[in-house]
């Protein structure tokens, strides 16, 4: 293999469907100075390509997207009810099920990967869609 004209080593790590992709990701810095050290002089390591930005990008959607609606969803709830009780009680309501959904699937030994994260945010949207159509 060459890379930028030069002779070259690929080396793949790919997980086990079970593993966590930010887990291996972390490990596997942890451990490069290391492997770095052993290196011989003029070898260098690169990544070449790094599935955790995405799902990091994943975690952080879904997060924003968390925080949007509930704020909306409080705001539309003071706005037509005129309730301070009742905005409180939805604001807590949606963290407090986001909370129990991890604790669930962490309880069936899940773990939150790109598919669970897509999941939580498509009930997300479409109980957002279906809020705004009642």
């Amino acid at each position: 293999m060459r890379v930028d004209g030069r002779r070259a080593v690929l080396m793949s790590i790919q997980k086990t469907g079970s593993a966590s992709t930010l887990s291996i990701v972390n490990e596997i810095r942890a451990r490069l100075p290391r492997v770095r050290e052993l290196l011989p002089d003029g070898a260098s390591i690169a990544a070449t390509g790094d599935q955790s930005v995405f799902v990091r990008g994943a975690i952080k959607g879904v997060v924003t997207e968390a925080v949007i609606a509930a704020a909306l969803t409080a705001l539309m709830v003071l706005l037509f009810l005129g309730s301070w009780r009742s905005t409180l009680i939805i604001t807590i309501s949606i963290p407090l099920s986001i909370l129990a959904s991890i604790i669930i699937l962490n309880a069936l030994g899940e773990t939150i990967n790109l598919m669970t994260l897509g999941g939580l945010r498509w009930r997300w949207y479409s109980r957002r869609r279906r809020d705004r159509h009642h």
